[in-house]
């Protein structure tokens, strides 16, 4: 038997698209600069120019690659997490999206890049905007409680009974990220059988499309995990490649512990993408296991080139190219020879006949 869905997206209106440069985009950049300012006045500068020249750039450049490899896993994993609903969407597409939506996170406060991310879905791959949230959210919750307990462990290893105050307070607000997004998770599970029908149409139906997207078969968790593994070991394998290229020797409790605690930091909504005050934190947490300050300014001023500037660059050009590969980024509007096919996507669905 042959099931044909048929999912609407309604054509989008209006010629303009968003300007990508505005006050955020000044702001993340002047809080970034105003932090290597304050770092730079407590260094000598001759000396940080030594400890950047004097680097590998070779495994430099390994370490950018293991970095930005996340991102087509991390689609991968994306795609595995809605195989349940009807999407016809590469997975190189989603890895796109998840690269091109954390390029927008680079550039606004409050994480607001993740709710971009379910416009970029629903306009590129026909999938509800709530649907892409759900996903997000269980996605989001996973790598929360990944990045908490990793960072919890390594914390213990390192310091034992003599933990600092500040790495404490850091795992605490990381415990609490991952355990509020878990309940936002269950909250979702007590609604599963019945939407209350004092609820509006439109909020029951928003409910039903992101609880829809929030939980993958359980056959897709066994994939959902295994990338997942993946992408954790490219992370800590950048930051170990990042910290190898300026010669310093850590082991596999330091090099989890510089990689984690950051990113605990990075979920503060202040600035985009953590601007200054992941800086902060990681110089923060070189000199606690020993690094001289120069030495730490370069690897935190390189980190920042890498995962920040770097991303702003090959972003801006991604969307500078999104027609010439196919990359619908807000309002833009099909040729009409084409615009039906595009309002309607049609999903065939073979069945076999019981």
């Amino acid at each position: 038997m042959t099931e044909t869905n048929h999912t609407y997206i309604p054509p989008e209106r209006g010629g303009k698209t968003p300007a990508l440069w505005g006050w955020h985009t000044l702001l993340s950049l002047g809080i970034t600069a105003a932090v290597f300012i304050v770092l730079a006045a407590y260094v000598d500068i001759e000396h940080l120019w030594q400890e950047l020249s004097a680097s590998n750039k070779w495994l430099l450049l390994l370490a950018g690659l293991a970095h930005y490899a996340t991102y087509p896993v991390r689609g991968m994993r994306w795609k595995y997490s809605l195989r349940h609903l009807p999407v016809r969407c590469s997975k190189a597409r989603f890895g796109l999206l998840v690269f091109f939506y954390n390029f927008v996170d680079n550039l606004v406060p409050a994480k607001l890049g993740d709710l971009y991310a379910g416009h970029l879905a629903r306009i590129n791959c026909g999938i509800r905007r709530s649907s892409a949230l759900g996903s997000i959210l269980f996605l989001r919750t996973l790598d929360a409680w990944v990045v908490f307990v990793l960072a919890a462990l390594a914390s213990w290893y390192l310091f034992k009974g003599s933990m600092p105050a500040s790495v404490i307070w850091v795992l605490v607000i990381g415990c609490i990220f991952a355990v509020v997004a878990t309940v936002a998770m269950l909250l979702f599970v007590l609604l599963k059988r019945k939407v209350p029908g004092w609820f509006p149409e439109a909020i029951r139906k928003m409910i039903e499309a992101f609880r829809s997207g929030m939980w993958p078969k359980p056959k897709e968790l066994i994939p959902i995990s295994a990338l997942t593994v993946v992408i954790w070991i490219l992370e800590i394998l950048w930051i170990f490649l990042l910290v190898r290229a300026f010669n310093l020797r850590f082991n596999t409790a330091e090099i989890v512990f510089l990689t984690m605690i950051p990113l605990i930091a990075s979920a503060f909504p202040i600035t985009p993408a953590g601007a200054g005050v992941v800086d902060l934190t990681l110089f923060t947490c070189l000199r606690v296991i020993g690094v001289s300050s120069p030495l730490a300014v370069s690897v935190t001023v390189v980190n920042r080139f890498i995962d920040y500037w770097l991303h702003i660059f090959l972003g801006a050009l991604t969307w500078t190219l999104r027609k010439h590969i196919g990359l619908r980024t807000w309002r833009e509007v099909p040729p009409k020879s084409d615009s039906n096919e595009y309002i309607v996507k049609t999903f065939v669905e073979k069945e076999d006949v019981a």
